[in-house]
């Protein structure tokens, strides 16, 4: 009974180095076994091998993402070529983030456990290497240094500025806090609040902002020939009653995490869409008292639901900012008193309304703690399952791939690689160039442009033919495809060597073939 008194003692105490510590250590080794896959690799790649300051700008352009997390890339590769200094680099900014979270956020210790082992913090943010830890960082850095507003706005918006230059979600979510600050502002009396800042801290403060802000849009305004989601015209402006449908789903996605309704079922997306509102219903509810708190949700909310239909669904990664977004603004609230400001304004309406209003506001506030709770533990079954989901299968088969080859030595010779950005990772684990047939040309990193085109197995086989007449040296091809060649050629010995098809990532797996001319064969 000591023992256990004891034992309870020490994590009570320890509480916050513990988790830190577990959860470092545990994604630490998921982050060292986890197989990149070609979103992490492509931007590696661009910082690698761009061959200037105005080709690493360029090649940016067409990624879809601001600055700031290719300028980390291209700082580390100055010391190292290798991808794993991404991955640890990474990881870094993951546990920074959490450590932040644990250290000053205000919610209870059973909430922080949950939280720190769900799907975002534990997976997608940590384990898979891309820029949305930077923006998670950001967020929490903002959440913790909000009541620096009441001597000076500049601090602020300097992490606001950050935070724009992450990625295009995280840009969303700046503009939704700048904003909120400068209705906080203009409304600080009726809120009872008292901003100390000067005119010219405030002016200051702007500047700093509005140049994250346009640094950031500049870098997101694709080139005119680039065909990413469809390049900078391909914009969805007419009524879609499925595709609405389908953004709002993106709330449930991003909270629940189970029974995600497919967006191929109109009467599945009806029904969970009903269920999204639902939800954006009862967090406002527990935010009515909180009248800041809320507008920052609903103005972010409704801002990525709105991206998010006009322009792009989304994954997990991406519509999981309103999870963010979710945590924030119950973050936020704890910064301010009740007020009554909002409640009264709904007496005032139809004798009907505010009765109802009633009923609803006492449903909600006695499921407030179970409604977060089963959230966090939704989110910790979510990040379990692909936790140990990446613990068991290659997420790419890329890494695998690379070893194969540089185990059998067969590096030195020609490799020929398609489809071009799935045999992208593969460039970068060998530290070296793959011939792409649909650029006609070696290259590591991929922009999705009007010069890639697509090719069958037979121009590529084609391709092969013409890169064993014009080599003098090497006569032998390793051809890596992301699915089997269905296609032959008469004067073609093709072999299969291996084939790698455990992987996550359906289009990730590769068929490794040896190809020389019969007149060549020995």
């Amino acid at each position: 009974m000591r023992i256990i008194k004891k034992f309870n003692f020490i994590i009570h105490r320890h509480f916050n180095t513990l988790l830190i510590t577990g959860v470092a250590i545990i994604t630490l080794v998921a982050i060292l076994n986890h197989a990149m896959w070609r979103d992490e690799v492509n931007g590696w790649l661009i910082a690698r091998d761009s061959i200037s300051w105005q080709n690493f700008l360029y090649n940016i352009n067409y990624e879809g993402h601001p600055i700031l997390w290719y300028l980390f890339l291209l700082a580390l590769n100055n010391f190292t070529h290798n991808p794993l200094a991404m991955q640890i680099f990474h990881w870094f900014i993951a546990t920074g983030s959490l450590v932040i979270f644990i250290l000053y956020s205000p919610f209870t210790k059973q909430q922080k456990l949950l939280f720190s082992l769900g799907y975002l913090p534990l997976y997608e943010y940590t384990v898979i290497s891309r820029n949305y830890s930077l923006g998670t960082l950001a967020v929490f850095l903002f959440c913790t240094c909000f009541n620096t507003r009441y001597k000076s706005y500049i601090l602020l918006s300097i992490i606001l500025a950050f935070m724009a230059n992450t990625n295009a979600y995280c840009l969303m979510i700046s503009m939704a806090l700048g904003l909120t600050l400068l209705v906080e502002y203009f409304t600080q009396n009726s809120l009872q609040l008292t901003v100390k800042s000067n005119q010219k801290d405030i002016i200051i403060a702007w500047v700093i902002f509005g140049l994250g802000i346009s640094l950031a849009i500049l870098m997101l305004i694709p080139p005119s020939d680039s065909t990413l989601q469809g390049g900078a015209s391909q914009w969805f402006l007419e009524f879609d009653w499925n595709r609405l449908n389908q953004s709002l789903t993106r709330v449930w996605r991003s909270y629940i995490l189970v029974l995600i309704p497919s967006d191929n079922k109109p009467l599945d997306l009806q029904f969970f869409a009903i269920l999204s509102l639902g939800l954006l219903g009862f967090v406002s509810t527990l935010l009515i008292k909180k009248p800041i708190a809320l507008f920052f949700y609903l103005i972010a909310s409704f801002q990525f639901l709105a991206f998010t239909y006009l322009k792009f669904l989304g994954s997990q990664r991406h519509y999981g900012h309103l999870y963010i977004i979710l945590i924030a603004s119950f973050w936020i609230e704890s910064y301010y008193p009740n007020s009554q400001l909002i409640i009264e304004k709904i007496a005032c309406l139809p004798q009907k309304i505010p009765k109802i209003w009633v009923k609803w506001l006492k449903f909600v506030r006695l499921n407030q703690t179970n409604f977060l709770m089963m959230i966090l533990f939704l989110q910790l079954i979510a990040g379990m399952v692909a936790f140990s989901r990446d613990l068991l299968t290659p997420y790419s088969a890329s890494r695998d791939t690379a070893n194969f080859i540089k185990d059998n030595n067969l590096a030195s010779g020609i490799i020929v690689g398609s489809e071009d950005f799935t045999i992208s990772p593969i460039s970068g684990y060998l530290n070296q160039k793959i011939y792409y047939p649909e650029t006609q040309d070696l290259g590591s990193y991929v922009l999705f442009n009007q010069q890639r085109k697509i090719v069958n197995d037979y121009a590529i086989l084609l391709q092969i033919d013409q890169l064993i007449n014009s080599n003098k040296t090497t006569k032998n091809v390793l051809l890596i495809l992301n699915r089997q060649l269905k296609e032959g050629k008469t004067d073609f010995n093709i072999k299969l060597i291996a084939k790698f098809d455990k992987a996550f990532i359906y289009n990730e797996k590769y068929y490794l073939y040896s190809i020389n001319k019969n007149n060549y064969n020995e």
